[in-house]
């Protein structure tokens, strides 16, 4: 039986979707050491 090819649609799209998320956790978990909003620099972290 030959399955080489007949899933590559669907792992393409599982990889991107992995990828995009991946990226949006990234931004998420990025530490602000400069307050946007005040140009401070950002004495504590908040969690």
């Amino acid at each position: 039986m030959d399955t080489v090819g007949k899933n590559a649609n669907a792992i393409k799209a599982y990889i991107q979707n992995q990828l995009k998320e991946d990226l949006e956790y990234d931004q998420m978990s990025i530490v602000e050491y400069i307050d946007p909003f005040t140009g401070e620099p950002v004495k504590k972290n908040k969690k």
